[in-house]
């Protein structure tokens, strides 16, 4: 175990970083989630839509349209947003205005979207439909300048302009050739009925979004976070980064069928991670936060659980990760790895056979346990699915628990006769 514990920290984690700091990967993963407080806002008018009592339900059922319209202006325009703040996440990276290529990256999502017949913007691909077009057209904009700046053609104003306006002079050649090319990209495409959006969704969307949203590719990602943690690095951010607009894209997917009235389509998304696998935080260590606080003889061991459960009502186990500690330690790395790989799996198959609803609310992931399955699905049933997954969890963390308090009692045992001899022996002395 010591020499796993070694190649991770040499040659896994490296990797593993160096990709979570990739450039791209990184202004995808900050833009992305610069727009997790809309997407937050969304989700709570549609719960107001779709309250989860039906005698509210009926009372709110005039409002349903105007509760939407909301949902619509935050959820519904994920990838309009995203071209803009993917765009200024990585002018920001290198340096350059990152309000002036936002923009033009914004204008030239717009160009590549389709019109309906009528000269009215296709709102279909305004969400999480044209969210991937938006990452590659935000990428492109900003490298086109980017490589434009450093051949020097661009315009320089002269000093003494003020700052905007020669910022604006210099975005204003790479900008032409941006949309440029995205335009006649779209008018040849438009000549095969067709265009920029279907053809991008249809050759990397629809496979990358169909490969995600795998039960085996979902607990992959999961491992890879669980291994990351083990050795001290935020996996879920890392992992998060890479994957979080399959994730989210499935999750505004679910939000938009339920605020249509149809069939909530996909299990997984960002939110079974959350609810699930993510029971009292990274690992779902609240089960074992409250066997720190109720059965532990170690007094070590006691004292954390006092401190830990508090956070860990709010998915924050941090003094668990780092106190016990879960990181680097061969021991708990077992259970902390599995116990939410089981978990989601569990509640899975639960959804997968209609035993409980799917989720398409996303409420923030610090909402207590139990709170936030209910909140996410409007399905009672979730929230007794979650107590089940609760106790789960614990029962794979339980033997690995003992195990470490078993030791740590020793430890302190030993310690404290050390001192009782020390003690006598200056008595005697």
């Amino acid at each position: 175990m010591d020499k796993f514990i070694k190649w991770l920290e040499e040659y896994y984690a490296p990797v593993a970083t160096r990709i979570g700091d990739q450039r791209h990967l990184k202004a995808i993963r900050d833009g992305v989630v610069s727009l997790i407080p809309l997407l937050l806002m969304g989700s709570f008018f549609l719960i107001i839509a779709f309250p989860p009592v039906a005698g509210l339900a009926k009372m709110v059922e005039p409002y349903v349209g105007s509760l939407l319209s909301v949902n619509n202006a935050t959820m519904g325009l994920m990838g309009l947003m995203a071209s803009f703040s993917i765009a200024y996440s990585l002018a920001g990276s290198y340096k350059m205005d990152p309000l002036g290529n936002a923009l033009i990256s914004v204008a030239t999502f717009m160009l590549a979207t389709p019109f309906t017949k009528d000269g009215n913007i296709a709102s279909a691909w305004m969400g999480s439909k044209g969210l991937f077009v938006a990452m590659l057209i935000a990428i492109f904009v900003v490298e086109v300048q980017r490589y434009m700046i450093k051949k020097n053609l661009v315009i320089r104003m002269p000093e003494g302009v003020p700052p905007a306006v020669a910022r604006s002079f210099m975005s204003l050649i790479p900008g032409f050739i941006s949309i440029s090319v995205v335009w006649f990209i779209n008018s040849m495409l438009s000549m095969s009925a067709t265009n920029l959006q279907d053809v991008i969704y249809k050759i990397l969307a629809a496979p990358l979004l169909s490969l995600g949203g795998s039960l085996p590719a979902f607990l992959l990602a999961i491992f890879f976070a669980q291994l990351l943690w083990s050795v001290g690095i935020h996996g879920a951010a890392l992992v998060g980064g890479v994957m979080s607009p399959v994730y989210l894209t499935l999750a505004q997917q679910n939000a938009a069928a339920k605020a249509a009235g149809l069939p909530i389509p996909n299990i997984i998304c960002q939110q079974l991670w959350d609810v699930y696998g993510n029971i009292g935080g990274s690992g779902a260590t609240f089960a074992l936060a409250i066997m720190l606080l109720t059965i532990a003889r170690s007094k070590q061991l006691k004292a954390l659980g006092k401190s830990a459960i508090g956070p860990a009502f709010f998915a924050i186990n941090e003094p668990i990760l780092f106190g016990m500690p879960i990181v680097m330690n061969p021991v708990l790395m077992i259970p902390f790895i599995f116990a939410p790989l089981i978990s989601i799996t569990i509640a899975y198959f639960a959804m997968d056979a209609g035993l409980v609803d799917k989720l398409f609310v996303m409420a923030p992931w610090t909402t207590p346990p139990i709170i936030n399955a209910f909140l996410d699905t409007g399905d009672i049933k979730a929230a007794v699915l979650q107590i089940f997954c609760f106790f789960i969890t614990g029962a794979v963390y339980y033997p690995f628990f003992k195990m470490w308090d078993a030791a740590k009692t020793k430890e302190e045992f030993g310690a404290a006769q050390d001192a009782k001899a020390k003690s006598n022996l200056t008595i005697g002395v």
